[in-house]
C-alpha cells in the first residue's frame, strides 16, 4: 500500500478491494482472457479505478481479507461484477464456480440461497439482463421463501 491510499474513503478502499477480488476470480483457470481483461478495465472505470491503478491492481494481485459492504444492493451487485467476470470468457469452469461460491457466502449470503441465487446471477448475465432488474427478481424470490 503507498502513502496515498491510507487517505483514500473507506468506500473507495472497500472498491479497490472488491476488484482485487474480481482481479483474482479472472485468474482462478490460470489464464487471463482477453475479455477478461477487458471487463476488468470496464469495470474498473465502473467502481471509479484509473487505468494506471487498474495495472497496478493487476500487478500486485494481491490477497486480502474481503470486507463485503453492508446494504444487501452493493453485496448483490459486487456478486454479479464478480460473475460477470468470470462469464467473460464464456464459460465457468470449477475453480471459478468454487470462488464465486465462497466470495458469496463471505458476503453474507446464505447457502440454502446459493444455487437459486448463483443460477439466477449467470442466466441474466448469459441473457444481457440488466443488474437493477435481476436484483428486483431476487428480492421477490427471497421474500417469497
Amino acid at each position: 500500500m503507498n502513502f496515498l491510499e491510507h487517505f483514500d474513503h473507506p468506500e473507495r478502499k472497500q472498491d479497490k478491494e472488491h476488484f482485487s477480488h474480481l482481479i483474482q476470480m479472472a485468474m482462478a483457470d490460470g489464464i487471463l482472457e482477453n475479455a477478461e481483461l477487458e471487463m476488468l478495465y470496464q469495470l474498473g472505470s465502473k467502481l471509479g479505478i484509473t487505468t494506471a491503478e487498474v495495472d497496478d491492481l493487476l500487478e500486485i494481485n494481491k490477497k486480502s481479507a474481503y470486507i463485503p459492504p453492508y446494504e444487501l444492493s452493493k453485496r448483490f451487485g459486487q456478486l454479479y461484477d464478480v460473475l460477470k467476470m468470470v462469464y467473460a470468457d464464456g464459460k465457468i469452469d470449477d475453480n471459478e464456480m468454487r470462488l464465486a461460491t465462497g466470495i458469496a457466502l463471505k458476503s453474507g449470503f446464505l447457502e440454502e440461497e446459493l444455487p437459486v441465487l448463483l443460477a439466477l446471477l449467470i442466466n441474466g448475465i448469459r441473457n444481457g439482463d440488466d443488474e437493477d432488474d435481476l436484483f428486483i427478481l431476487y428480492k421477490k424470490r427471497r421474500l417469497a421463501r
